[in-house]
């Protein structure tokens, strides 16, 4: 194995990749670098690659003739025996360490990843004289940042609702929230004072027990390190540890929805005597967080729990480099295909809340404070064209962040002279305006194609990603004129609005300008108030009445998404960012077909 891993390193390290029986002219001093070893190593090193038939080699004889090494196996003969080594030894960090290679070519890495799907899905592997039931799965991108006051992302919410917990939990079906740290609150008759009583006898992952302390101190970790959620908790005057499992907050106005802030993610209690880390998070959840590297996150089913101890006992998520394809299947089972290829494989279509906008940066001066230009872009931005061109039926016009609002709107195609006529009316000069999009493939692809309509009356805009990673860094608060993104709504809609309205990592909050802020906080102000669901939605339609009418976001559509998911899997449940709850999760095997990897 390790004369492969000897030739590779030494192939990948040459710039023009040479072919089978090709002969290149090296260096023992060459060789010591790239092998990172002495001389006589080196020698060793060559050796044992001609014994092994990797190479013939023909030492230079004369001052500065350097030898020549006949290759006698190829690039792709080398990486998929080194890559078909490694998996035999269920190396996965060394398997996955060649595919982030940056050297190592495009179709190569393709190839390598398909390999790589063999060994992921369901295992059962045996320790000691128990079995463990553990999924593999491969997830596009590394969370930028897993730490409850900075989510940013879905896929960073849904890692951290598997190792932490809220104090309440929103039932999506019963529209309520139900127990979960928290077996009771209570609070007085306008919602100015919450009291919360904790369960006894829950333990974090390092076996500590939950108190009020712990709560206390997540809410003031939010503002020691200034999360972008403050807003939440800038109404409480004070808080009140009562007892270890009673804790009461006393606001400076009523607050009718502070129960849904405790409900959050970004609320996900944290113990107060461990300084935090995202590489050892230390949470109540079902599943503990056993490694977490920059290739994979490690999550063990926690024993103690105090609800239902999850029915996987490991669940491996490997990060495929960029780049890599990865199939839409997140759940796909290789091991268990032969055994589930007579059934159906499962599949949930479904729309998320929320929809894909284009934002206007009124924070930076430009053509776009003029109405006519907003106008002529609401009319560019043609969520029937968009559908039609782009040939997705998964493509749903949006009127509104909601998907069952928007189904009650009409929608007729908009006309490009039309358009043109309000962009000569703006006053447009002709000028590059800066389109910002969050990078990913779907916006990508809406990105281009409002580029390209806007060219056909002879608008110009620039594209500019945003990486998930810069998401707190990026430069388009300041830069963007205009920027296209997918905002998605939690299950608790009321919250998920408060957070897209006033959240300070929600693009909408840090594109409007001081007076439309204003004009929104009068209406928040009321709608936290309200004490029935109706009178609160009346609010939320009065605010995008007035986003429609000023022009001050442009709906789009919204997206079908199918979840596929292998026959086997069975406790299905989607999230409202389209994420599959693990702790839920069971396999249901045939014998035949169970797979033991005896690791004790």
């Amino acid at each position: 194995m390790k004369s492969t891993e000897h030739y590779l390193n030494f192939l990948l390290s040459l710039e023009e990749k040479p072919g089978k029986g090709e002969t290149v002219p090296i260096t023992i001093d060459r060789l010591t670098d790239i092998l990172h070893c002495t001389p006589r190593n080196v020698k060793l090193i060559l050796r044992k690659l001609s014994d092994d038939g990797f190479i013939e080699w023909r030492a230079g004889r004369g001052w500065g003739n350097p030898s020549r090494m006949t290759l006698l196996k190829d690039l792709s003969e080398a990486a998929d025996l080194y890559f078909h080594e490694l998996l035999d030894k269920d190396k996965m960090k060394e398997a996955m360490d060649l595919l982030y290679r940056q050297n190592l070519p495009e179709p190569e890495r393709n190839k390598l990843r398909e390999l790589l799907d063999q060994r992921f899905g369901f295992q059962v592997e045996r320790v000691s004289s128990a079995t463990v039931d553990v999924l593999r799965v491969t997830i596009g991108r590394k969370p930028a940042l897993l730490d409850p006051a900075f989510v940013s992302t879905s896929g960073e919410v849904f890692f951290l609702q598997q190792l932490c917990d809220t104090l309440v939990t929103f039932d999506p079906r019963e529209k309520k929230y139900l127990p979960a740290l928290a077996h009771a609150w209570e609070s007085n008759e306008d919602g100015s004072r919450w009291t919360f009583y904790l369960r006894k006898g829950v333990r974090f992952h390092h076996g500590k027990p939950l108190t009020s302390k712990d709560v206390l101190y997540t809410l003031q970790r939010l503002r020691d390190v200034r999360s972008p959620s403050r807003w939440q908790y800038e109404q409480i005057e004070r808080a009140e540890i009562v007892s270890d499992h009673a804790i009461t907050f006393y606001l400076r106005q009523p607050n009718r929805l502070f129960l849904h802030f405790f409900g959050s993610y970004y609320m996900s209690i944290l113990p107060h005597d461990v300084e935090f880390s995202e590489r050892g998070i230390v949470g109540t959840g079902p599943f503990r967080m056993a490694e977490f590297t920059d290739q994979v996150l490690v999550m063990e089913a926690y024993e103690d729990y105090f609800k239902e101890r999850a029915l996987l006992d490991r669940v491996e998520l490997w990060f495929v480099p960029e780049g890599v394809p990865n199939p839409n299947d997140r759940y796909h089972l290789p091991n268990l295909d032969d055994a589930g290829q007579d059934r159906e494989s499962g599949e949930i279509e479904y729309l998320l809340n929320g929809c894909q906008v284009v934002y206007f940066n009124f924070r930076k001066k430009g053509i776009h404070h003029h109405p006519s230009f907003r106008k002529a872009m609401r009319l560019l931005y043609d969520r029937l064209a968009i559908a039609k061109e782009l040939n997705d039926d998964r493509i749903v016009p949006a009127n509104s962040f909601m998907p069952d609002k928007s189904k009650h709107a009409e929608h007729r195609e908009a006309s490009l002279e039309e358009a043109q006529a309000y962009l000569r009316e703006s006053g447009y000069a002709g000028e590059t305006l800066k389109l910002y999009y969050w990078d990913r493939k779907d916006n990508l692809e809406g990105a281009k194609w409002l580029q390209r309509r806007s060219e056909s009356i002879g608008l110009r805009l620039s594209l500019h990603p945003i990486a998930i990673a810069d998401f707190y860094s990026t430069d388009a608060d300041e830069e963007a004129d205009l920027l296209v993104i997918c905002e998605t709504l939690e299950d608790d809609t009321d919250w998920g609005y408060l957070r897209l309205f006033q959240d300070e990592a929600s693009f909408l909050h840090r594109l409007l300008g001081r007076e439309q802020h204003e004009w929104l906080k009068e209406h928040i102000r009321e709608f936290v108030q309200l004490p029935s669901p109706e009178q609160r939605d009346e609010i939320l339609d009065r605010i995008e009445q007035k986003f429609r009418d000023e022009d001050w976001v442009i709906f789009g559509y919204h997206m079908k998404k199918v979840s596929s998911y292998h026959p086997a899997l069975n406790g299905v449940s989607i999230d409202s960012f389209g994420w599959i709850d693990f702790s839920k999760l069971w396999i249901k095997q045939e014998a035949s077909v169970q797979k033991l990897d005896n690791t004790g």
